[in-house]
This record gives C-alpha cells, structure tokens and sequence, in this order.
C-alpha cells in the first residue's frame, strides 16, 4: 500500500508540473509583441566587401538592443543563385521578417516577390523594380554621383583634366545611378574629360591591377573616381607602384575604423570620398516597428550624403 500511495503522488505532482507548464506556454502565446521572440533573416551578398560587412556589424548591435530579436546571417558570397536559396532557405526556417542586400536586382526581383506574398520584406543598397516590397533603405547614389562630379570640378578647376572611373559592377542599379549623376554633372565642364570607365566587382586587388596597367600606359590622368572606397585604396596603391605622384583619388563610403573612407582622408590616401549609409542600423530600427504593427511605414527611406575631405573634418 504504501508503494501504491507513492506512485500516486508522483503522478498528482507530474499532472500539476505539466498543468503548470502548459498554462505558461498559453501565457507566452497570449502576450503582448514585447514578449514576441522575432527571427529577422539577413541575406547578404557577400562578405568580402568591407562596407557590407559594416552592414552586418550594424545589423547584430542594433538588434542586440532587443531582448526578443534573433538575426539569422546568410552570405550568397556574390553567387545570384545562391542569394535565391538563402531567402528561401530563411523563408522556411521561420523568419517573420526578411532583410536583403541584393547582389544582382534584376535576377532577384522574382524572389523578392515571392517572399513579400509571406513575409515583411525589407530591401537594402540596392532597390528592386516595382513595390513587391515593403521598406526600401538606401542612400540617394545619383546624388551622390552629382556632389562627387562636384569635387572633381573644383579640383579641375579652369585646368584640363582628364578622369579615370571605376566601377563596382558592371549594370548594378546604384552603379548606373552613381555614374548618371557624375557624367551628368562632368557634361557641364569642357576641360573635364572621362577618359575611361572600368570595372573592378568592388575589389582592392582587381581595381589596383587595372589602374596599375592604365598608369603605365598613361601619366596624364588627374584624377580617379571610384564608386567605393575599398577600390580606391586599390588605385593608391597603383599610384604608388606607377609613381603618378599626381593623381588625386576619391572614393564613396566614408565608414569608420581601419582602413574606412574617413582614416584614409585623414591620412592623405583619398582626397575625398561620401558618406554612404549601409542602411544596417535603420533596418533593425523599421524591422521592430512593422513587427510590432507601429504605425505607419514608408515605402521608402533615402540615407543622407555626407562630403568627406580634410577640410570638411576641420569643421
């Protein structure tokens, strides 16, 4: 009997325990949005540029202010395909909310769509056709296209003055839009000419071979423009190898830190470079209010622009 009478309270205390349990998970599902635990899937397209890897740094502190956030990474590494099965592959893990900085906008404007019939979908850097989206983040790049065929004029100044472009990709929307706003601007100036435009997939190293082969060939280029900061340091250190002491460089970006846009200013690599937004922080910032169904949210956020130069950091 009293072997019986044991078993019988180990199972009255069980059932409570499991009673218990069950009304707390009702409890939890019950609650309000701050007690939601959200998973925001990042797909990146790659990480071998500096300033998406910015972007990712970015996105995990902002969410770290968030007790109820969860950011699961992907990285297409440049690959189109692969970015289209890492959305898909968020998608089913359970994401509620989906980031994307594309790496190719025309291939992946059909898995965009695709993904904005399930979940909240929040584009960065480069913008999709259509509104088969719901936020998009981005700097204004034909602008700053136009401030920095700008600088190149008051460089130029009455002077002849030959330029060299580099490119981070060849037809990606905010390269077109970067160089519509230059050549745009440069059109107005007859001393200004854009001898070349190459492209360097937004590497250091391919932007530095490139440049080293049109130095030798050519000393009379005055000044090069690249559309990020990363390649810029690569066409220094052809200037530096070529000994075109002359050349001036400026680049985009403008980040922080080692290496960034506004140490090499500082340090006289750049002549100048822009400020442009990765859109990171901001993105956790909209993620949270369309999560928990604040208010209401544009269909689009364009990041300021900053010139950068050693004068403009004295002020």
């Amino acid at each position: 009997m009293k072997i019986k009478k044991n078993m019988i309270y180990i199972y009255t205390i069980s059932t409570f325990i499991i009673s218990a349990t069950i009304f707390s998970v009702y409890l939890y599902n019950t609650s309000s949005h701050e007690n939601d635990i959200f998973i925001i899937g990042m797909s990146q397209s790659n990480l071998y540029e500096p300033w998406r890897m910015y972007m990712n740094k970015e996105i995990e502190e902002e969410a770290k202010k968030h007790s109820n956030v969860k950011v699961i990474f992907k990285d297409a590494g440049g690959d189109t395909e692969k970015q289209k099965k890492d959305i898909q592959d968020l998608i089913d893990f359970g994401a509620d909310l989906l980031i994307v900085s594309i790496n190719d906008y025309k291939q992946l404007k059909g898995s965009i769509k695709k993904a904005y019939k399930a979940i909240p979908v929040i584009v960065l850097d480069r913008a999709v056709d259509g509104y088969d989206y719901t936020l998009y983040i981005g700097s204004d790049t034909k602008s700053i296209g136009v401030q920095a065929g700008e600088l190149v004029a008051e460089l130029a100044g009455s002077n002849n003055t030959k330029v060299i472009e580099i490119q981070g990709m060849f037809n990606s929307s905010s390269d077109e839009e970067i160089t519509n706003g230059f050549k745009g601007l440069i059109g107005k100036y007859k001393n200004i000419t854009i001898d070349r435009t190459i492209v360097a997939n937004w590497q250091k190293n391919e932007a530095q071979d490139k440049m080293e082969e049109i130095l030798k060939e050519n000393k009379d280029v005055d000044i090069i423009f690249a559309h990020s900061d990363y390649m810029a340091l690569g066409a220094y250190y052809a200037k530096v190898s070529t000994k075109a002491s002359n050349v001036k460089i400026i680049g985009i970006d403008g980040l922080k830190g080692r290496e960034g846009g506004m140490e090499l200013v500082q340090n006289g690599i750049l002549y100048g470079t822009f400020t442009c937004k990765t859109g990171g922080k901001e993105s956790i910032e909209y993620a949270m209010k369309i999560l928990n169904k604040e208010g209401d949210i544009p269909k689009k956020v364009l990041l300021e622009s900053n010139k950068i130069t050693n004068e403009s950091m004295k002020n």
